[in-house]
């Protein structure tokens, strides 16, 4: 017999498996399983909650009690004379692999080499491009072909310009860590207001829309959602079979899908806007003009039903096909 003074006091005490859930590469469609390997003739009664709600031990995990990406789970077991709290997160997995797109170069076009690009998309057969680093941020319009500025509305020097989208009459402009939306007009460039970021956005990276919504990324695992107002709508994480990803960057919406770059990456990931699963990606290891830890891949538009793709300080614009 063991009286309540010698009760186990923690998990560690039970020799639970609950701390190492988080690293089990759980997937959609799996079961979440917590033991007890000593002691178990203690426990009276275990409460689990996974993102704030009752959940049963041994639950398949599926798309409608379980999101992709991070879970929170919390646990209390009662014992004779006390109980034991513990909370962790999870990462789930997308159940399917993401596929590689396969691609040859369509064509090449001239990049202007001092734009370090943080925001890229195309309209009314301009290139709109955002430029970063403080001192050198900048909006930009130029033709496909050309280096010569249509339109170039710089930045104050206190401003680190970030992603860019069109929606409705208005171009927004994300701010690295200045924590506001510069909203333009979107035929005159004029600015017109300076929105303030809510508190859980951590920091501006990546944007582009839907027509109906902004979606706006931090460096996170996160793709936020807002109107035009920048009042959030909901959130995705992006996961694929492997991991969770992080570090999402510049994006584009096409065809019903998010394409994301991944800083620091040659990768181009295809996202399910609704789920965040990853179901295809682009590799461009073999058009990185990346020398260093800043020039990397930072540039997605659509043109013409083809992709164009470039990256920070690179002198060239790549047009590719887009995925069957």
């Amino acid at each position: 017999m063991v009286s309540c003074k010698d009760e186990p006091k923690t998990l560690s005490d039970l020799k639970s498996n609950f701390y190492e859930i988080q690293h089990n590469g759980l997937r959609l469609g799996d079961s979440l399983n917590i033991y007890f390997f000593e002691h178990e003739e203690l426990v009276k009664s275990v409460e689990i909650s996974w993102n704030g709600k009752a959940f049963e031990n041994h639950t398949v995990m599926d798309s409608i009690n379980t999101k992709l990406g991070i879970n929170e789970l919390k646990i209390k077991v009662n014992l004779e004379g006390n109980s034991i709290l513990g909370e962790t997160k999870v990462p789930i997995l997308n159940s399917f692999k993401e596929t590689p797109v396969e691609f040859e170069v369509v064509k090449e076009y001239p990049h202007p080499k001092e734009l370090f690009t943080q925001g890229f998309f195309i309209s009314d057969g301009k290139i709109y491009e955002s430029s970063g680093r403080y001192g050198h941020s900048k909006l930009v319009t130029y033709k496909p072909g050309s280096v010569n500025y249509s339109e170039e509305i710089k930045q104050d020097p206190t401003i680190f310009s970030e992603g860019i989208a069109w929606l409705n009459d208005k171009i927004y402009q994300l701010t690295y860590k200045e924590r506001k939306v510069l909203a333009y007009d979107a035929k005159t460039l004029k600015l017109e207001s300076e929105i303030p970021y809510p508190a859980f956005l951590k920091e501006g990276w990546g944007m582009t829309t839907n027509g109906k919504e902004l979606m706006v990324s931090d460096g996170s695992q996160n793709i936020y959602f807002f109107d035009s107002d920048f009042n959030l709508q909901r959130k995705i994480q992006v996961a694929g079979y492997q991991s969770v990803y992080t570090y999402l960057n510049e994006m584009e919406f096409i065809n019903g899908k998010i394409f994301a770059n991944v800083w620091t990456t040659n990768f181009i990931l295809i996202i399910n806007p609704e789920s965040g699963a990853v179901e295809q990606y682009y590799d461009l290891t073999s058009l990185s003009e990346t020398k260093g830890s800043d020039d990397v891949l930072n540039g997605i538009a659509l043109f013409n039903n083809r992709l164009l793709v470039t990256g920070k300080n690179w002198e060239k614009i790549y047009e590719l096909p887009l995925p069957n």
